[in-house]
C-alpha cells in the first residue's frame, strides 16, 4: 500500500538520502535534524510540526528506521530509498 506523503515529508526523505544516512549508517536524530536543515524545510512548507513527530510518522510508514532505539537514531530504509530514487 502506498501512503500519500506530504511535500515536506518527501523533502525530508530526499535530504536524508542525499546525505547518505542509509541503512546501518544511522545517525542521532538531533544530528539528522541539523544536517537536513529541518528549520528551513518547516519554514518553506509552513509546517508547525517538530522534526521528531515527522520522523516518527515516516518510521511508522516504513520509510525511515529507528533501529529499535526509541527514536534516538534514524536512517532511511530500502523502501524510502526506492521511493526517493523513483522520483529523482
Amino acid at each position: 500500500m502506498v501512503h500519500q506523503l506530504l511535500e515536506y515529508e518527501m523533502e525530508v526523505l530526499r535530504r536524508i538520502y542525499k546525505e547518505g544516512i542509509i541503512g546501518k549508517r544511522y545517525r542521532p536524530i538531533e544530528l539528522v535534524e541539523r544536517i537536513i536543515r529541518w528549520e528551513e524545510i518547516s519554514s518553506r512548507f509552513g509546517t508547525k510540526k517538530g522534526f521528531k513527530k515527522v520522523a516518527k510518522r515516516l518510521v511508522n510508514l516504513g520509510y525511515l528506521s529507528n533501529h529499535g532505539k526509541s527514536m534516538n537514531v534514524i536512517s532511511i530504509t530500502k523502501k524510502g530509498v526506492l521511493l526517493v530514487e523513483s522520483l529523482e
